[in-house]
């Protein structure tokens, strides 16, 4: 596992020891809503009168006590999309964007939860965007049932017509099954107004699960998401990330100097981290924590574990 997984998991069992009073409606990303969610969490995988309980408190929190992230109300949605509660879902998603009407997760989210629920009339009447989610939807759902295959290449073309079809949906995907399925002539119709997408779609979702990861506050979690560690001449972004890279790269080949001058570097950013906010003082310390754990007990730092004294 890449040293920054390893930094991960250590955070969740090193939150699940501390315990200051809970209060879920502050920092989205506080110790205390971290609490209050991994609380919510265990009740619910726990058994189905403990799951009961959680869920009534976690749409009560939702409803009343969210942030402006809507990351609660984005927790519940997902709890109730994974047990089949399509319509529970839509309304907790409804929720997260209206305290985060700019998040592509929570909308995609949004979008399937409709789907599922058929809540997509709904869904369009709420916005442009709605509308155009909707017609997404309709456009999929006709081209998975021979019943609505009239309504695949109207949907289609509209789509195109609007800008919202690029040729790399043409290459792959759903959308590129879809137009395989209609005539060459409509095929033809539609490849000729579509564009070259602006977005690169794969950095965009790495880039919405930075943003949903509370420890983007103290680390670099990009990589984590892309699942790689950076070549040769790429860094880190994140200070205590590149201290702790170049901590282990100095690990390896057993030079003490640079290990010392790194992980001091590295505490030196904790500290740093620490002034910034309670969360950001809760989620470094955890990174301290973890460090000297993995100094301690990582054959990967064996030559320089003597190190974990400094922390």
């Amino acid at each position: 596992m890449m040293a920054v997984g390893r930094f991960l998991w250590l955070f969740v069992a090193f939150f699940s020891c501390m315990g200051p009073e809970r209060n879920p409606n502050k920092d989205p990303y506080s110790l205390e809503t971290l609490m209050f969610l991994e609380e919510v969490l265990l009740d619910v995988w726990e058994g189905e009168e403990s799951r009961e309980m959680a869920l009534s408190r976690l749409r009560y929190v939702c409803r009343n006590q969210d942030t402006d992230d809507g990351y609660l109300c984005y927790t519940w949605g997902l709890i109730e999309y994974k047990r089949g509660n399509y319509n529970e879902s839509y309304t907790a998603f409804k929720k997260a964007l209206e305290r985060n009407p700019g998040d592509s997760l929570y909308k995609n989210l949004l979008r399937l939860s409709a789907e599922r629920s058929n809540n997509l009339e709904d869904l369009a009447s709420r916005n442009e965007e709605g509308r155009v989610f909707s017609l997404f939807s309709e456009s999929i759902i006709a081209c998975r049932s021979e019943a609505k295959r009239d309504q695949r290449f109207p949907n289609l073309l509209l789509l195109s017509k609007e800008g919202h079809l690029t040729k790399d949906m043409l290459k792959r995907g759903i959308i590129s099954q879809c137009v395989s399925k209609l005539s060459e002539a409509e095929q033809l119709q539609i490849s000729s107004l579509v564009k070259e997408s602006k977005t690169n779609y794969s950095d965009r979702m790495v880039s919405d699960r930075v943003k949903a990861d509370p420890f983007s506050k103290v680390w670099d979690t990009s990589f984590y998401y892309k699942g790689s560690e950076p070549k040769d001449g790429v860094f880190f972004s994140n200070p205590i990330s590149e201290a702790w890279r170049k901590l282990r790269s100095a690990a390896k080949t057993g030079n003490e100097p640079e290990a010392r001058l790194a992980l001091r570097t590295f505490i030196s950013e904790i500290q740093l981290a620490k002034k910034k906010g309670r969360s950001e003082a809760s989620l470094a310390l955890a990174l301290e924590r973890s460090a000297k754990l993995l100094l301690e007990q990582d054959p990967v730092y064996s030559k320089v574990s003597f190190l974990s004294k400094e922390l």
